[in-house]
């Protein structure tokens, strides 16, 4: 995924936070998808166009992790969410 490309939860979704965790459901295919707190901290993130560079800003912020493993795990669960159909990416 571009890192200038801003990203956004999709429409075809809804969610909602319990505990520190989140649950999605996607609303076309009727799955659900689970986040332990990172992903919320992501997901949340995502509540607004986000770069992928101001979601690792507010991951760091949170949790104690070093810059290149905040990026290449936020990537990955960001592809994760892109292949599940639960996120917009706006070029």
């Amino acid at each position: 995924m571009d890192s200038a490309a801003r990203i956004r939860q999709a429409n075809n979704q809804v969610s909602c936070d319990l505990d520190e965790e989140t649950v999605i459901l996607h609303l076309e295919n009727s799955l659900y998808y689970g986040t332990d707190r990172v992903g919320a901290c992501i997901w949340e993130a995502l509540r607004r166009p986000a770069r992928i560079d101001d979601i690792c800003a507010a991951v760091m912020e949170r949790f104690e992790v070093d810059e290149d493993r905040c990026r290449a795990d936020v990537a990955k669960f960001l592809d994760r969410l892109r292949a599940a159909g639960l996120l917009d990416v706006i070029a």
